[in-house]
């Protein structure tokens, strides 16, 4: 131990004597390990992280699956849903009355418990602020199955969870924060949702994660009974705890000790199918999964984390870079000091003294980029986070550095370690005394094969990277160029959701047409409509039948419900029949707007404007106009089938954006219409008020993120593949200056000096570019999904790459060129 400690205190000595040398090797490996630690810090807490809760790893999400989706008109339910790779419907929620069935009848389970939320945030009324609010409705033994604590209060309980029992709510701990500034009295004090008035009787900890991980955050728990009173009914259904057709319930369990896990799904599985026979839906093959709900159940977790695992490698990549770049310029000091390895040597240091020396100075280095790696990895997080995670979706994920994060950053650390100072520790147990002390001038220094090697690979590794990231730029330019099919220009987009308002209009209809009318009122808008989505931010899904057709099956196709006017105010061509009009009501002919792309599939050869289809569970319509394909879903959706349906003949669609087109500036009409609606309702509150080009903009935030930390990784790896390159060339003068003195004493000019340096360099450069470039060619098809508008063997952008290696090659030999065509005949040879 006494001699570990001295070799540390020498190679600290040691590094401190070159600190330019050591500040470039640390500050490379801590730009490489901060990238790869703060890229895996996301994924461990998308993929890997189990809940802060008691026991997580017993914790079971109960879901199901199908072949196809339940076919009824009467069937409704709300949740994460997904599809498997096989093609099969992968859902969570489940009715009410089921989830009774199963908490009284499942077997295996200690704690049986359910949770939902409302799909909107709700208005409430807290301290007298009036703000937005995400409740969590749970049943009453949510907690003790979950496993999670209070701060201060206490629980929601079954005597909590009863129809005659007073409304309570539990706050999380942000939502205490900011509402109640941490305020330590806030047990017994009130909170109202409409008009029922909720007891706060607790506050969760800090650092607490509901089961939801991935979905919008969570600000307060209430009892299950009260979901009556938060959400209104569909119209035609029963009572939300009462329905076997309203499926909204989300259910989790705890395993009981020894339970056979086997056994616990045939017993769900017995239970569901008692739930199906008193469901009036057709269920495919449905089966009951039960799976491992330790990290929650965010569904789409993995398309979450796939980008960024394509961001891990390239990260991973720019790593293994700064490796290849430290051996060399740890290849390069330990040739300089290879005199000093030979004094030892001859003094009596055996070869292993010798390795573990080297290798002791490679592990300071490697410590330090560590250190300082992980204070770069909480500045380039705190970046992804907001790049990856929308911040209006408010997602509630924990990316905190915990111990696994630690584990992965120091085995980079030792990996490191041994990639880059293995060789030159190895090189440095190999010294001679007798051949190190034979010459003394740097004419005795060795060539240094290993380094050039070396340098061939970093080039080799940067021409990988720099050719994704040129696929990633142009992939957005591409993007950005895309015509979406309709004016983009001076559209203002306002959503409006009467429901968020404390006294909301009865006359949705009504209220919308008033709405209309007023805002065109304003001066500089040219036309005003309205749409359930906007366009970009995707569509409605909505099965389709063609009566009169052979072909007599359901066909999957995309909807939007719009007010007259939609085409004209979007800039979308009507190619023929008519638009929508005001005398389209409920009680008129049921119409239909039809794309290009729907008329091709459905009507081929035939106009489609006077046929008629018929929508899932809806009433017969008649196509009464054709507009041009457009973009709806985002700019990578090539032209889809799509109609649309006059907000007039829906029955219950109360949230809209109102679409303004406008012959100013889109933002500077903002406040004009904030008075507008200030003066229809007052206590309406409007968020999200935006324009249709910064939709454009959000839609691409993802490839924006892929270009920028692309394109930043990418010129990592060329300073790094420049300072290897620097530092073998640098090396090369220093080593031959007697050489080129005497050349230049005999005649030489100073080009003849200074080209070997660049030719040597642009000779190591094209080696492993060539190198490089058939794995780059093999290796792009792995961001296949991800170009748009180009192929991944690009030749332009291929070309592009190898010129800007070549131009990084020629800046990295230039001072070297620069200093072997200044040496002076007379200084080289003074000691000669």
């Amino acid at each position: 131990m006494k001699t570990i400690w001295h070799d540390m205190r020498y190679g600290l000595r040691q590094l401190r004597k070159s600190p330019g040398f050591t500040a470039i090797a640390v500050l490379s490996l801590a730009l490489g390990i901060g990238a790869n630690t703060a890229i895996f810090s996301l994924i461990n807490g998308i993929l890997y992280k189990s809940l802060s809760v008691r026991n997580p790893q017993e914790l079971r999400l109960i879901n199901w699956t199908s072949y196809s989706w339940p076919l009824s008109r009467t069937l409704a339910w709300s949740g994460n849903t997904a599809f498997t790779k096989s093609g099969k419907v992968l859902c969570g929620s489940f009715s009410y009355p089921a989830y009774r069935d199963f908490a009284e009848q499942a077997q295996g389970f200690s704690h049986l418990f359910a949770f939902s939320y409302p799909e909107d945030p709700e208005i409430i009324n807290a301290g007298g602020i009036a703000t937005f609010a995400n409740p969590l409705v749970v049943s009453g033994n949510f907690f003790k199955g979950f496993g999670a604590r209070v701060l201060i209060g206490r629980p929601i309980t079954p005597e909590d969870d009863r129809a005659d029992a007073p409304p309570v709510a539990v706050l999380t701990y942000p939502f205490w924060q900011r509402i109640y500034d941490l305020d330590p009295h806030v047990i017994g004090r009130t909170l109202s949702v409409g008009q029922t008035v909720f007891t706060i009787i607790g506050v969760l900890p800090r650092g607490y994660v509901s089961p939801m991980v991935g979905e919008v955050t969570t600000d307060f728990y209430v009892p299950m009974m009260v979901r009556p009173r938060l959400v209104a009914m569909p119209e035609g259904k029963e009572d939300w705890l009462s329905s076997n057709d309203l499926w909204w319930v989300q259910i989790m369990g705890r395993l009981a000790p020894n339970a056979n896990e086997d056994q616990v799904r045939a017993s769900l599985e017995l239970i569901f199918t008692q739930v199906l026979s008193r469901s009036r839906a057709e269920f495919d093959r449905p089966e009951i999964l039960l799976e491992a709900g330790h990290r929650g159940m965010m569904i789409n977790r993995r398309e979450m984390a796939q980008p960024l695992w394509l961001l891990q490698g390239v990260a991973g990549l720019v790593l293994l870079i700064a490796c290849t770049n430290l051996a060399g310029l740890l290849l390069a000091r330990g040739a300089a000091r290879q005199r000093e390895m030979a004094v030892r040597a001859a003094v009596g240091a055996g070869r292993w003294r010798l390795i573990r020396q080297a290798l002791t100075e490679s592990l300071i280095l490697s410590l330090a980029g560590v250190c300082l790696g992980l204070v770069f990895s909480l500045w380039i997080k705190a970046t992804l986070v907001g790049l990856v995670i929308d911040p209006l979706e408010n997602l509630q994920l924990n990316f905190e550095i915990d111990v696994t994060v630690l584990l992965v950053t120091l085995v980079m650390g030792i990996v490191t370690t041994l990639l880059a100072g293995l060789f030159p520790a190895l090189r440095a147990g190999r010294t001679s005394p007798l051949a190190g002390l034979k010459d003394s001038g740097s004419c005795g220094a060795p060539r240094l094969r290993l380094g050039k090697m070396l340098v061939t690979a970093q080039v080799g590794l940067s021409i990988l990277v720099v050719i994704g990231a040129g696929l990633l730029s142009r992939t957005l330019i591409n993007l950005y160029r895309t015509d979406p099919g309709f004016d983009t220009e001076n559209l203002l987009l306002v959503p409006i959701d009467p429901d968020k308002s404390l006294s909301p209009p009865k006359d949705t209809l009504a209220f919308f047409a008033t709405v209309r009318q007023e805002i065109e009122g304003i001066p500089g808008v040219r036309s005003v409509a309205l749409a359930d989505r906007p366009l970009l931010k995707g569509a409605w899904h909505c099965p389709v039948s063609i009566p009169g057709h052979s072909d007599t099956k359901k066909h999957d196709v995309n909807r939007l419900v719009v007010s007259d006017g939609y085409c004209a105010t979007m800039g979308i061509s009507l190619l023929a029949g008519r638009d929508f009009r005001a005398t389209d009501t409920r009680y008129s002919q049921w119409v239909v707007i039809v794309n290009e792309a729907f008329a091709r599939r459905f009507f081929p050869d035939e106009n489609p404007v006077g046929q008629y289809i018929r929508p899932f569970g809806g009433k017969e319509r008649q196509i009464v106009g054709l507009c041009s394909n457009h973009k709806y879903a985002g700019l990578r959706q090539s032209p889809d089938a799509i109609f649309y349906t006059p907000h007039s003949q829906q029955w219950s669609r109360d949230d809209l954006t109102c679409v303004i087109r406008t012959v100013l500036p889109p933002m500077s009409l903002i406040p004009a219409v904030r008075n507008v609606m200030n003066r229809i309702h007052r206590d309406l509150l409007l968020e999200g008020m935006t324009t249709q080009k910064l939709v454009i903009t959000e839609s691409l935030r993802l490839e924006r993120l892929y270009v920028l930390l692309c394109c930043s990784l990418a010129s990592l790896a060329l300073l790094l593949s420049c300072i290897g390159l620097y530092g073998i060339m640098a090396y090369n003068v220093a080593r031959r200056t007697n050489e080129m003195g005497i050349r230049k004493a005999l005649g030489a000019r100073p080009w003849d000096v200074a080209w070997p340096i660049m030719s040597g360099a642009l000779i190591l450069t094209t080696i492993g570019i060539t190198i490089g470039l058939p794995v780059a060619l093999i290796l792009v098809r792995l961001i296949e999904s991800i170009v748009y508008g180009i192929e991944p063997h690009d030749p332009l952008t291929m070309i592009v790459s190898v010129m800007i290696m070549v131009v990084v090659a020629g800046l990295s030999a230039w001072f070297p060129a620069r200093r072997a065509a200044k040496i002076d005949p007379m200084e080289a040879l003074r000691y000669e």
